[in-house]
């Protein structure tokens, strides 16, 4: 099974953005990624087709699971 830890962020157009992060540790706690998700905002790292990231829309880990099929 993988994980994806999405950050989700809004734009200075007011459209959602979406940073993925795979694998991410087990133990992230809610307040740290909040920390790291303004910080990449007061620093503008990250721009997209919309303008900077100006937001926190929220924050998810997202788990999948794939199971192969033998076709005969």
């Amino acid at each position: 099974m993988s994980k994806t830890l999405e950050l989700i962020f809004v734009n200075a157009a007011g459209s959602k953005v979406t940073l993925r992060v795979t694998e991410p540790r087990e133990d992230l706690q809610a307040a740290e990624v909040k920390t790291v998700m303004e910080e990449i905002i007061a620093k503008d790292i990250f721009t997209s087709t919309g303008g900077s990231l100006v937001g926190v829309a929220g924050a998810r880990v997202v788990s999948r699971e794939v199971a192969e099929l033998e076709l005969i």
